[in-house]
Order: C-alpha cells, then sequence, then structure tokens
C-alpha cells in the first residue's frame, strides 16, 4: 500500500478506469474508494476502519490524504443544490472542510456494492451523535470515476463554490442563515460524547407535550425539515430551525414542541405525520400517520 500527494499525474488518472481483470475467480473487480471524513480521522479510527476494507474481501490499492476544498464539495456532492437546501450545504461545508480527510482506493470483486454495504457498517458502529457520519462511498461505478477526478485530477471548476448564490431563503437573509450555522457548529464540540445529546432549543414548559422524531430511515429533506419544525413552533428564526432539526434526529425525546391543550397536541400529531414525521403526544403510542405502529426511535448511527 502506498500514498502519494493527491493532484499527482503518477498514475491517478489511471486510477480513475476500471479494472475488469479477475484476481480470484469471484468476478470481475472493480475499483472503487472510501472517503474517510474528518470526524474519523480526529476519533483516530481510520486504522481500524481501514482493516475493515481487507476483511469485506476487497484489496487497499493506495491512500491519498486530502484537505477538501469548497470546490471539491462542490463536485463531489454536486446532486445537493444550496439554493434550495442552504442549511444542509451550509452544514457540510463547515463539517468536510473542518480538517484532513483521507481517500482510500480498493479494487476487488463486486467493489461498489461491497463498499456501500461497508459504509453502513461503519456508520453503525462507530456513528457519532453529532453531525457526522465518518466516511462516503459513490453508489456506482460512474459516480465513482467521476468523484475521483475531482478528488485526485483535479477535475472540478476551481471557482465552484458551495453555498447560495440567493439573498434570502424562506425569508431569511443568507447573512443571517450563515450566522445561525456558524452559531451552531461553534456549539458541536459541546455534545461529542453526550448520550443522549440535547440540540433542542429551550421552548417554555408545558403539561401538555409533543415529542417528534424523524424516521429512523428518513427520507424528508433536513432543510425542508427544520423549516417546518420552527413553522409549527412559531419562532421564524433559522438556528431555532437547525436545532429543532437536529432534535428530532438525535435527541432522546427528540423534539420537544409544548402545547396549550390536549386538543392542540392531538392536532399537532396529525399535522406532523403528515408531514412525513413521527409524533408522540399525550397519551399516544407513537404509531404513523397509516397506523402501522412500526416507526421507531430514530438511531443516529444510521
Amino acid at each position: 500500500m502506498s500514498e502519494r500527494a493527491p493532484g499527482r499525474d503518477d498514475g491517478a488518472t489511471l486510477l480513475v478506469t476500471p479494472d475488469t481483470r479477475r484476481h480470484d475467480g469471484a468476478g470481475p473487480t472493480e475499483r472503487g474508494f472510501l472517503l474517510f471524513k474528518p470526524d474519523t480521522l480526529e476519533r483516530r479510527l481510520l486504522q481500524d476502519c481501514v482493516a475493515d476494507i481487507a476483511r469485506a474481501g476487497l484489496r487497499v490499492l493506495e491512500q491519498h490524504p486530502l484537505r477538501l476544498t469548497e470546490a471539491q464539495i462542490a463536485a463531489v456532492w454536486s446532486g445537493i443544490d444550496p439554493g434550495r437546501r442552504p442549511l444542509t450545504a451550509g452544514l457540510m461545508r463547515r463539517y468536510l472542510s473542518a480538517g484532513p480527510s483521507r481517500l482510500v482506493l480498493v479494487d476487488g470483486p463486486g467493489a461498489t456494492a461491497r463498499l456501500l454495504a461497508l459504509k453502513s457498517a461503519i456508520r453503525r458502529r462507530h456513528g457519532a451523535v453529532y453531525y457526522a457520519n465518518l466516511v462516503h462511498s459513490p453508489d456506482s461505478a460512474e459516480e465513482a470515476r467521476r468523484e475521483l477526478a475531482a478528488l485526485l485530477d483535479g477535475r472540478y471548476d476551481p471557482d465552484a463554490r458551495f453555498r447560495p448564490t440567493t439573498a434570502t431563503w424562506h425569508g431569511w437573509s443568507m447573512e443571517t442563515v450563515e450566522a445561525a450555522l456558524d452559531r451552531w457548529w461553534a456549539s458541536v464540540p459541546e455534545q461529542r460524547g453526550r448520550r443522549p445529546t440535547h440540540w433542542s432549543p429551550p421552548l417554555p414548559a408545558a403539561s401538555h407535550r409533543v415529542c417528534i422524531y424523524a424516521k429512523r430511515h428518513w427520507a424528508v429533506a433536513f432543510d425542508d425539515m427544520a423549516c417546518f419544525l420552527a413553522e409549527t413552533a412559531g419562532v421564524g428564526e433559522p438556528e431555532f430551525a437547525v436545532r429543532a432539526g437536529f432534535a428530532a434526529l438525535y435527541d432522546g425525546e427528540g423534539f420537544v414542541l409544548p402545547m396549550a391543550s390536549a386538543k392542540a397536541a392531538h392536532d399537532t400529531c396529525r399535522t406532523v405525520r403528515a408531514f412525513g414525521l413521527i409524533a408522540r403526544g399525550p397519551g399516544d403510542s407513537g404509531q404513523s400517520g397509516h397506523g402501522t405502529g412500526t416507526d421507531r426511535r430514530p438511531d443516529p448511527r444510521e
């Protein structure tokens, strides 16, 4: 296993081309990669995670230390539109550029599918309780080629930015949104190691409460969820929205919303479930809007 400085031409381009030779008779090999994000290195999990690659039947080819730039983030996560999802883009920009990352190139039969399974396993085993998910792996061989071109060969627009180009969003100026994200990000270190976490913004106590959770495999975009929770609480402030969103994702009680009456709590639960989240009110079992009762508290490691 060798290490080379990222961006050099001594073979990096070759690694972007799929290798279909057979090594062990198990099928054509593929080349892929895992990108270990700053929290993996900060928590000293890299060595253990790299060992998992061999245990998954894949071969480590090279490791490349990286410090992700905003232009690289924009190239790799090109499916996220910062104009529509400024909270997500802002959180990712801070998290992914906060420290060094490590790109590990591998090959082996069915590498793409095996790496996706390994990514999920690493997140389940080591997942943190704050905004970080340790490792990235592309969904297809085609995505791997495109992303490697950006990460290793420098084939991206160096002037690209991973931030909104609009001046306002949901009535909030981008300056207000960015300041709120800065305040939230500054509080992240306090959450490390806390189980359960406590992101929920302060709200008055009440005898009638609605606890709101994201589903285990949540599909609602974070920005939409955060704005919905702020609107439901009647608070028009982006930092409140961010904290409410993370409370729904990670806090033990979810995002706790005080209600003036049992009827108001009941009506709010119905609205929340219709939106696609889990709601538990006074005397309520927390069943989904379909009445299946199968929704559970989300696991922050997934």
